[in-house]
Formats: structure tokens, sequence, C-alpha cells
């Protein structure tokens, strides 16, 4: 099974439709007969029921989906199902560290391959995981500690040069976030490049893999720029985002910081933001009143 695999996925790069039916018409004839046949164990079943049908395939073992996540074959955007199977595997590691019968090279080395991807992915989320609410209301408490922005109008020590912090670009918004979010998830990613739209090359500000979301970052200076501009720059972000198979399912979310604190108009602006399509949370954050506008 683990060379049919392999040779599932050599005739995938090879893209050459004839060469593709050849082996959809050979492995037809055999795959069923293993599938239902007691030659096979739990885990190379999962493999053939894979081989067979991809996207529908169901798995009776966490490990086979794990992998195939793990090499973004087909990815598990459920964070709390991937925990749910992460819980699993460690059985099913166990479990066949303890087995007294032979398994196969191929099958050791899938299950050490997983069990070194898995004890990475919780290093990367705190113990108890975090799903789309917890990251929402982590980026909504961030004004709790605007309150100690540095913005001095004379130096605190004696002969120092008064300090002000800053924000004067979206990428400062952007390394801000970065910095915040680096210590909880250490996949993040920032200035990710995209397949291109015709003339349109478009990068993601920060991406969460564990998560497999995206931060898409807003800055509003002044009046210059309307919140309506920004609903329209966000929706078109999103569905550029989306024409990238990679980031089609990803969830998105979109944080705001207004220089202009216009927070009368945010409750709408949030509103307006629910409404597109693929968005999965907005928060806006105002700059620190002690700031000058």
């Amino acid at each position: 099974m683990f060379g049919v695999m392999a040779v599932k996925w050599l005739v995938g790069q090879m893209n050459n439709a004839r060469i593709a039916r050849e082996f959809e018409n050979w492995i037809s004839g055999f795959l069923a007969q293993q599938i239902s046949s007691d030659h096979l164990n739990l885990f190379e079943k999962d493999i053939a029921a894979y081989i067979r049908s991809s996207d529908s395939a169901v798995y009776a073992s966490a490990c086979v989906p794990l992998f195939l996540h793990y090499r973004r074959i087909r990815r598990i955007d459920d964070h709390q199902l991937r925990l749910s199977l992460i819980g699993c595997f460690m059985a099913e590691f166990r479990a066949q560290a303890q087995a007294q019968e032979d398994n196969s090279t191929a099958l050791l080395s899938l299950m050490v391959y997983v069990f070194d991807q898995v004890n990475q992915d919780v290093a990367v989320v705190p113990p108890k995981g975090w799903s789309l609410n917890d990251l929402l209301g982590f980026l909504e408490h961030i004004p709790v500690g605007l309150k100690r922005w540095t913005w001095e109008d004379a130096g605190r020590t004696r002969g120092a040069e008064p300090v002000k912090w800053q924000v004067e670009n979206e990428y400062h918004v952007q390394n801000l976030l970065y910095v915040l979010l680096a210590p909880i998830f250490n996949d993040i990613a920032d200035e990710v490049n995209l397949q291109p739209v015709g003339q349109k090359n478009p990068r993601i500000d920060l991406y969460l893999p564990s998560l497999h979301t995206i931060i898409e970052v807003k800055y509003r200076k002044d009046e210059k720029k309307s919140f309506q501009a920004l609903i329209g720059e966000i929706a078109e972000d999103a569905s550029l985002y989306r024409a990238d198979t990679n980031y089609k399912g990803a969830r998105i979310v979109i944080f705001l910081w207004d220089c202009t604190r216009a927070t009368q108009e945010h409750a709408k602006f949030k509103e307006g933001v629910s409404k597109i399509d693929g968005i999965d949370g907005c928060v806006i954050t105002s700059a620190p009143s002690t700031m000058s506008w």
C-alpha cells in the first residue's frame, strides 16, 4: 500500500490525463478487494482508502489523516478536531510500541514522522488549544496593554530625551502583532506571497499555520482613508486570498489600527466587514489617546 501511494503521488506530479486514467484503471481492480480482505492492517486499509478516494475517504486511524495533514495533502483546518486526533494518535503510537508483532519499516517510519510533527504542533499551540474565538479575544484585549505605550513629553531619567513609539504605517502594526503572537505561535509567518492572480501579486500580512488563519492588517492614519475604502480593500483582499488553493479554506481575521479614534464608526464598520464572504472576524484597536493625531 505504501508503494501504491507513492505511485499515486508520482502520477499526480506528472499531470498527464492518460497516465492518470491508466492508474485509476490499475487500482480499480484489486484495491477494493484488498480493503475488504483480512490481509491489511488498520493503517494500510486507511492508506488504501486514501488512494482510492482522496477527498471522501473516511479513516479509522488517527495516524494516516494526521500524516496527510502534516504533508499538506489533506489539511485538517478544524483545530479542535486535530487536537482530538493527536490524542488518539498517541494511544495508537503507544499500542504499536507495545505490540509484539513485527511492523513494516514503512509503517514505523510513518508513525515516527507523525510523532515528530505532533510534538512540534503541541509546542506551537498552548496546551488547552486555541480556537478562533481565543485568537479574537486575545487581539481584542491588546488595548489593555496600550496604557503603558511609551509616549513621553519629557525624559523619564536625568538628561534623557523624551521617547515616543511612533506607529506611522501599516507595517508598524503588523510588526507589533508579530511581536505579540510569535511567542505563542512559533510557526507564525509574515509577508507570505501567494499565487499571482493576473497582474495582481497578493501577499498575506500574517499567517498562523497551526490555526490555518490569515490576519489582514489595516491602518487608518487620518480621515482621508474612509471606512468605505477600507471595506473595499478588505473585500478585494479576501477574494485574492481565496484564489490560492492552499489558502482557500483559511480563516481570515481583520485587524484595524485606527489613529483617528473614530469609535462612533467602529460598530458599523465591523458589521459591514462581517458581511463580506470569507471574513471570520474583525478587531479594531484605537491608537492610545496620548498619541497625537
